[in-house]
Protein backbone atom coordinates (compact mmCIF):
# COMPACT_ATOMS: atom_id res chain seq x y z
CA UNK A 1 0.00 0.00 0.00
CA UNK A 2 2.87 2.20 1.02
CA UNK A 3 4.25 1.51 -2.27
CA UNK A 4 1.23 2.47 -4.61
CA UNK A 5 1.51 5.92 -2.95
CA UNK A 6 4.70 6.39 -3.32
CA UNK A 7 4.40 5.62 -6.70
CA UNK A 8 1.71 7.92 -7.29
CA UNK A 9 3.64 10.87 -5.62
CA UNK A 10 6.34 10.58 -8.23
CA UNK A 11 3.85 12.25 -10.98
CA UNK A 12 3.54 15.62 -9.07
CA UNK A 13 7.23 15.93 -8.14
CA UNK A 14 8.78 18.43 -10.16
CA UNK A 15 12.26 16.87 -11.38
CA UNK A 16 15.68 19.17 -10.75
CA UNK A 17 17.13 20.06 -14.60
CA UNK A 18 20.86 20.33 -14.79
CA UNK A 19 22.46 22.70 -16.33
CA UNK A 20 22.33 22.28 -19.99
CA UNK A 21 20.09 19.25 -19.90
CA UNK A 22 16.89 19.44 -21.95
CA UNK A 23 12.96 18.34 -20.45
CA UNK A 24 12.65 15.09 -21.36
CA UNK A 25 9.83 14.65 -23.95
CA UNK A 26 6.50 12.68 -23.08
CA UNK A 27 5.78 9.40 -24.58
CA UNK A 28 2.90 10.63 -26.86
CA UNK A 29 5.37 13.39 -28.76
CA UNK A 30 5.24 13.86 -32.12
CA UNK A 31 7.89 15.28 -34.04
CA UNK A 32 7.15 18.12 -36.17
CA UNK A 33 10.14 19.88 -36.92
CA UNK A 34 10.24 18.07 -40.19
CA UNK A 35 9.28 20.66 -43.73
CA UNK A 36 7.01 19.05 -46.65
CA UNK A 37 8.87 19.41 -50.40
CA UNK A 38 6.69 20.27 -53.34
CA UNK A 39 6.63 17.94 -56.30
CA UNK A 40 6.05 19.37 -59.88
CA UNK A 41 4.51 17.08 -61.93
CA UNK A 42 4.35 19.48 -65.64
CA UNK A 43 3.39 16.50 -67.89
CA UNK A 44 0.57 15.86 -65.88
CA UNK A 45 -1.44 19.37 -65.91
CA UNK A 46 -5.04 19.03 -65.56
CA UNK A 47 -5.46 22.53 -67.36
CA UNK A 48 -3.66 21.82 -70.77
CA UNK A 49 -2.56 18.55 -72.50
CA UNK A 50 0.91 18.32 -74.07
CA UNK A 51 1.19 17.78 -77.81
CA UNK A 52 3.61 14.63 -77.48
CA UNK A 53 0.20 13.02 -75.04
CA UNK A 54 -2.12 13.94 -77.46
CA UNK A 55 -0.05 12.20 -80.35
CA UNK A 56 0.68 8.98 -78.09
CA UNK A 57 -3.27 8.69 -77.72
CA UNK A 58 -4.02 9.24 -81.60
CA UNK A 59 -1.64 6.61 -82.83
CA UNK A 60 -3.20 4.76 -79.89
CA UNK A 61 -6.53 4.96 -81.34
CA UNK A 62 -5.32 4.07 -84.92
CA UNK A 63 -3.51 0.43 -83.47
CA UNK A 64 -7.35 -0.02 -82.55
CA UNK A 65 -8.64 0.03 -85.96
CA UNK A 66 -6.99 -3.77 -86.15
CA UNK A 67 -9.32 -4.69 -82.96
CA UNK A 68 -11.03 -8.35 -83.54
CA UNK A 69 -14.50 -6.79 -82.59
CA UNK A 70 -16.31 -4.87 -85.45
CA UNK A 71 -18.11 -2.85 -83.50
CA UNK A 72 -14.58 -1.63 -81.57
CA UNK A 73 -13.48 -1.01 -85.13
CA UNK A 74 -16.40 1.49 -86.07
CA UNK A 75 -15.88 3.17 -83.05
CA UNK A 76 -12.60 4.32 -83.11
CA UNK A 77 -13.19 4.93 -86.77
CA UNK A 78 -15.95 7.60 -85.65
CA UNK A 79 -13.47 8.60 -82.79
CA UNK A 80 -10.92 9.31 -85.11
CA UNK A 81 -12.97 10.99 -87.53
CA UNK A 82 -14.45 13.40 -85.26
CA UNK A 83 -11.05 14.60 -83.77
CA UNK A 84 -8.82 14.74 -86.78
CA UNK A 85 -5.18 16.07 -86.01
CA UNK A 86 -4.18 19.40 -87.71
CA UNK A 87 -0.22 17.65 -87.83
CA UNK A 88 -0.31 16.97 -91.97
CA UNK A 89 2.17 14.13 -90.97
CA UNK A 90 -0.03 12.22 -89.58
CA UNK A 91 -2.64 11.96 -92.40
CA UNK A 92 -0.31 8.94 -94.02
CA UNK A 93 -0.43 6.83 -90.95
CA UNK A 94 -4.05 7.36 -91.00
CA UNK A 95 -4.38 5.94 -94.69
CA UNK A 96 -1.85 3.35 -93.61
CA UNK A 97 -4.36 2.24 -91.07
CA UNK A 98 -7.83 2.61 -92.61
CA UNK A 99 -6.98 1.51 -96.05
CA UNK A 100 -7.07 -2.36 -95.44
CA UNK A 101 -10.34 -2.03 -93.94
CA UNK A 102 -11.77 -1.65 -97.44
CA UNK A 103 -12.13 -5.38 -97.19
CA UNK A 104 -13.36 -5.34 -93.73
CA UNK A 105 -16.47 -8.09 -93.26
CA UNK A 106 -18.42 -5.48 -91.64
CA UNK A 107 -20.82 -2.95 -93.91
CA UNK A 108 -20.59 -0.55 -90.96
CA UNK A 109 -17.12 -0.33 -90.77
CA UNK A 110 -16.65 0.08 -94.62
CA UNK A 111 -19.17 2.66 -94.55
CA UNK A 112 -17.12 4.61 -91.94
CA UNK A 113 -14.27 3.98 -93.56
CA UNK A 114 -15.50 5.71 -96.01
CA UNK A 115 -16.95 8.85 -94.21
CA UNK A 116 -13.57 9.24 -92.76
CA UNK A 117 -11.88 8.78 -96.25
CA UNK A 118 -13.95 11.79 -97.61
CA UNK A 119 -13.30 13.94 -94.34
CA UNK A 120 -9.74 13.82 -94.42
CA UNK A 121 -9.47 14.60 -98.15
CA UNK A 122 -11.55 17.30 -97.60
CA UNK A 123 -9.17 18.29 -94.46
CA UNK A 124 -6.07 17.99 -96.41
CA UNK A 125 -6.10 18.83 -100.22
CA UNK A 126 -3.73 17.18 -102.38
CA UNK A 127 -3.66 13.75 -99.82
CA UNK A 128 -5.10 11.35 -102.00
CA UNK A 129 -2.83 13.04 -104.97
CA UNK A 130 0.34 12.30 -102.87
CA UNK A 131 -0.98 8.58 -101.79
CA UNK A 132 -2.43 7.58 -104.93
CA UNK A 133 -0.50 4.45 -105.16
CA UNK A 134 -1.48 2.68 -102.01
CA UNK A 135 -5.09 4.13 -102.13
CA UNK A 136 -5.97 2.72 -105.24
CA UNK A 137 -4.24 -0.69 -104.68
CA UNK A 138 -6.84 -1.79 -102.05
CA UNK A 139 -9.71 0.06 -104.04
CA UNK A 140 -8.78 -2.29 -107.21
CA UNK A 141 -8.57 -5.28 -105.09
CA UNK A 142 -12.51 -4.49 -103.67
CA UNK A 143 -13.11 -4.38 -106.61
CA UNK A 144 -12.25 -7.74 -107.71
CA UNK A 145 -13.07 -9.11 -104.18
CA UNK A 146 -14.36 -12.71 -103.89
CA UNK A 147 -17.09 -11.39 -101.03
CA UNK A 148 -20.11 -9.89 -102.99
CA UNK A 149 -20.75 -7.08 -100.35
CA UNK A 150 -16.92 -5.86 -100.79
CA UNK A 151 -17.08 -5.78 -104.03
CA UNK A 152 -20.81 -3.51 -104.06
CA UNK A 153 -19.11 -0.97 -101.63
CA UNK A 154 -15.87 -1.09 -103.47
CA UNK A 155 -17.06 1.86 -105.71
CA UNK A 156 -18.09 4.29 -103.23
CA UNK A 157 -14.66 4.35 -102.34
CA UNK A 158 -13.47 5.11 -106.01
CA UNK A 159 -15.85 7.60 -106.10
CA UNK A 160 -14.10 9.70 -103.09
CA UNK A 161 -11.09 9.18 -105.36
CA UNK A 162 -12.27 10.63 -108.18
CA UNK A 163 -13.80 13.17 -106.71
CA UNK A 164 -10.75 14.41 -105.39
CA UNK A 165 -7.73 12.90 -107.27
CA UNK A 166 -9.27 12.20 -110.78
CA UNK A 167 -6.13 13.45 -112.67
CA UNK A 168 -3.53 11.17 -110.94
CA UNK A 169 -5.93 8.15 -111.62
CA UNK A 170 -6.03 8.90 -115.26
CA UNK A 171 -2.61 9.83 -115.62
CA UNK A 172 -1.49 6.31 -113.88
CA UNK A 173 -3.91 3.62 -113.92
CA UNK A 174 -6.72 4.38 -116.83
CA UNK A 175 -6.43 1.13 -117.86
CA UNK A 176 -6.27 -0.91 -115.14
CA UNK A 177 -9.50 0.90 -113.32
CA UNK A 178 -11.69 0.60 -116.58
CA UNK A 179 -10.47 -3.50 -116.93
CA UNK A 180 -12.07 -3.53 -113.34
CA UNK A 181 -15.26 -1.88 -114.22
CA UNK A 182 -15.88 -4.75 -116.53
CA UNK A 183 -14.74 -7.49 -113.87
CA UNK A 184 -17.33 -6.11 -111.18
CA UNK A 185 -19.47 -5.73 -113.85
CA UNK A 186 -19.08 -9.91 -115.15
CA UNK A 187 -18.20 -8.15 -118.72
CA UNK A 188 -16.28 -9.62 -121.12
CA UNK A 189 -14.21 -7.77 -123.31
CA UNK A 190 -13.63 -10.27 -126.18
CA UNK A 191 -16.17 -11.71 -128.17
CA UNK A 192 -14.42 -15.02 -128.54
CA UNK A 193 -16.04 -18.41 -126.98
CA UNK A 194 -13.50 -18.85 -124.59
CA UNK A 195 -13.80 -15.67 -123.17
CA UNK A 196 -17.51 -15.63 -123.24
CA UNK A 197 -17.40 -19.02 -121.02
CA UNK A 198 -14.61 -17.50 -118.75
CA UNK A 199 -16.82 -14.58 -118.34
CA UNK A 200 -19.60 -16.85 -117.25
CA UNK A 201 -17.87 -18.75 -114.90
CA UNK A 202 -16.16 -16.19 -112.93
CA UNK A 203 -19.13 -14.57 -112.73
CA UNK A 204 -21.34 -17.25 -111.24
CA UNK A 205 -18.10 -18.16 -108.87
CA UNK A 206 -17.73 -14.65 -107.38
CA UNK A 207 -21.67 -14.20 -107.24
CA UNK A 208 -23.97 -12.13 -109.06
CA UNK A 209 -24.35 -8.66 -108.88
CA UNK A 210 -27.80 -6.81 -106.95
CA UNK A 211 -29.66 -4.31 -109.15
CA UNK A 212 -28.79 -1.83 -106.35
CA UNK A 213 -25.11 -2.04 -106.50
CA UNK A 214 -25.19 -2.05 -110.14
CA UNK A 215 -26.85 1.50 -109.95
CA UNK A 216 -23.95 2.79 -107.78
CA UNK A 217 -21.34 0.83 -110.20
CA UNK A 218 -22.50 2.62 -113.28
CA UNK A 219 -23.04 5.81 -111.73
CA UNK A 220 -19.11 5.84 -110.74
CA UNK A 221 -18.01 4.20 -114.09
CA UNK A 222 -20.07 7.47 -115.56
CA UNK A 223 -17.89 9.70 -112.89
CA UNK A 224 -14.88 7.88 -114.32
CA UNK A 225 -15.43 8.56 -118.08
CA UNK A 226 -16.00 12.26 -117.61
CA UNK A 227 -13.29 13.17 -115.78
CA UNK A 228 -10.51 10.99 -117.72
CA UNK A 229 -11.70 11.42 -121.16
CA UNK A 230 -12.63 15.44 -120.83
CA UNK A 231 -11.01 18.12 -120.36
CA UNK A 232 -12.13 20.16 -117.19
CA UNK A 233 -13.74 23.28 -117.60
CA UNK A 234 -12.63 26.38 -115.61
CA UNK A 235 -15.08 27.63 -112.67
CA UNK A 236 -15.91 31.08 -113.47
CA UNK A 237 -15.54 33.20 -110.62
CA UNK A 238 -15.67 37.41 -109.58
CA UNK A 239 -11.92 37.13 -108.31
CA UNK A 240 -9.46 39.13 -110.06
CA UNK A 241 -6.63 37.02 -111.54
CA UNK A 242 -3.33 38.55 -111.99
CA UNK A 243 -1.51 38.30 -115.06
CA UNK A 244 1.15 35.57 -115.18
CA UNK A 245 3.50 35.83 -117.74
CA UNK A 246 3.01 32.67 -120.51
CA UNK A 247 6.49 31.51 -119.97
CA UNK A 248 6.51 31.06 -116.28
CA UNK A 249 5.26 27.26 -116.46
CA UNK A 250 9.06 26.77 -118.19
CA UNK A 251 11.05 27.65 -114.76
CA UNK A 252 8.24 25.97 -112.41
CA UNK A 253 9.04 22.52 -110.98
CA UNK A 254 6.26 20.21 -113.26
CA UNK A 255 3.23 19.64 -111.41
CA UNK A 256 2.92 16.15 -112.85
CA UNK A 257 4.92 12.48 -111.97
CA UNK A 258 6.23 12.03 -115.24
CA UNK A 259 7.02 15.37 -117.11
CA UNK A 260 8.89 13.93 -119.86
CA UNK A 261 6.19 11.22 -120.65
CA UNK A 262 5.37 12.99 -123.79
CA UNK A 263 8.73 12.26 -125.36
CA UNK A 264 8.09 8.60 -124.81
CA UNK A 265 11.62 7.55 -123.96
CA UNK A 266 10.57 4.80 -121.75
CA UNK A 267 7.32 3.61 -122.67
CA UNK A 268 5.53 2.21 -125.64
CA UNK A 269 2.70 4.78 -126.75
CA UNK A 270 2.74 3.95 -130.24
CA UNK A 271 -0.05 1.95 -131.88
CA UNK A 272 0.66 -1.52 -133.58
CA UNK A 273 1.17 -2.43 -137.21
CA UNK A 274 -2.79 -1.37 -138.28
CA UNK A 275 -2.67 1.97 -136.38
CA UNK A 276 -4.52 0.30 -133.71
CA UNK A 277 -4.22 -0.50 -129.94
CA UNK A 278 -5.23 -4.03 -128.54
CA UNK A 279 -5.87 -5.55 -125.57
CA UNK A 280 -2.30 -6.94 -125.26
CA UNK A 281 -0.53 -4.06 -125.47
CA UNK A 282 -2.57 -1.98 -122.55
CA UNK A 283 -0.07 -2.94 -120.38
CA UNK A 284 2.90 -1.06 -121.41
CA UNK A 285 0.73 1.98 -122.77
CA UNK A 286 0.97 5.41 -120.93
CA UNK A 287 -1.96 7.08 -120.40
CA UNK A 288 -0.41 10.97 -118.99
CA UNK A 289 -2.01 12.58 -122.43
CA UNK A 290 -5.60 12.96 -123.03
CA UNK A 291 -5.59 11.58 -126.78
CA UNK A 292 -3.74 8.23 -125.80
CA UNK A 293 -6.65 7.63 -123.45
CA UNK A 294 -9.32 8.60 -126.06
CA UNK A 295 -7.56 6.37 -128.22
CA UNK A 296 -7.46 3.62 -126.12
CA UNK A 297 -11.30 3.83 -125.58
CA UNK A 298 -12.34 3.87 -129.20
CA UNK A 299 -9.86 0.93 -130.02
CA UNK A 300 -10.69 -1.38 -127.39
CA UNK A 301 -12.99 -0.69 -124.68
CA UNK A 302 -15.75 1.02 -127.03
CA UNK A 303 -17.10 -1.82 -128.58
CA UNK A 304 -17.67 -4.39 -125.37
CA UNK A 305 -19.10 -0.89 -123.58
CA UNK A 306 -21.70 -0.39 -125.77
CA UNK A 307 -22.41 -4.14 -126.20
CA UNK A 308 -22.81 -4.46 -122.53
CA UNK A 309 -24.74 -1.16 -121.71
CA UNK A 310 -27.35 -1.64 -124.61
CA UNK A 311 -28.49 -4.83 -122.87
CA UNK A 312 -28.64 -2.98 -119.66
CA UNK A 313 -30.24 -0.03 -121.26
CA UNK A 314 -33.50 -2.74 -121.92
CA UNK A 315 -33.99 -3.80 -118.18
CA UNK A 316 -34.98 0.08 -117.47
CA UNK A 317 -35.18 1.56 -114.56
CA UNK A 318 -32.77 2.46 -112.42
CA UNK A 319 -29.89 0.82 -114.20
CA UNK A 320 -30.95 1.55 -117.75
CA UNK A 321 -31.34 4.95 -116.51
CA UNK A 322 -27.31 5.20 -115.34
CA UNK A 323 -26.53 3.08 -118.64
CA UNK A 324 -27.92 5.21 -120.98
CA UNK A 325 -25.94 8.37 -119.51
CA UNK A 326 -22.40 6.33 -119.36
CA UNK A 327 -23.92 5.82 -123.16
CA UNK A 328 -24.35 9.65 -123.69
CA UNK A 329 -20.60 9.99 -122.45
CA UNK A 330 -19.49 7.56 -125.33
CA UNK A 331 -21.65 9.26 -127.70
CA UNK A 332 -20.04 12.64 -126.87
CA UNK A 333 -16.82 11.50 -127.00
CA UNK A 334 -17.63 9.43 -130.82
CA UNK A 335 -18.64 13.12 -131.94
CA UNK A 336 -15.68 15.14 -130.28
Amino acid sequence: MAKKKTEKQKDFVKPKLRVGKTKAKPDNHTDTSFVAKSISLPNQSIAQKSDKNDEKDFLHQLSLTKHHSSTTRKEVLKSISSQLPSNPSLYKQILSSIMPLVHDSSQQVREEVASLLQKCAETQSGLLDLHITSVILFVHSAMSHIQPDIRSSSTKFLDIVLQHASEAVARSYFVKTLRSFFTIMSWNLRDDKKSLSLAVTTSSSIGGTSKKARVGHLAVLLRFLESTLFQKTAETTSVPINYIHPQTSHYMLPTNPHPYASLKLFTQETPQADDMFSLASLESLATDDLDTRRKIVHDVFQEPLRKNLTNLVKEGGEVGREAKSCLGVLDRLESS
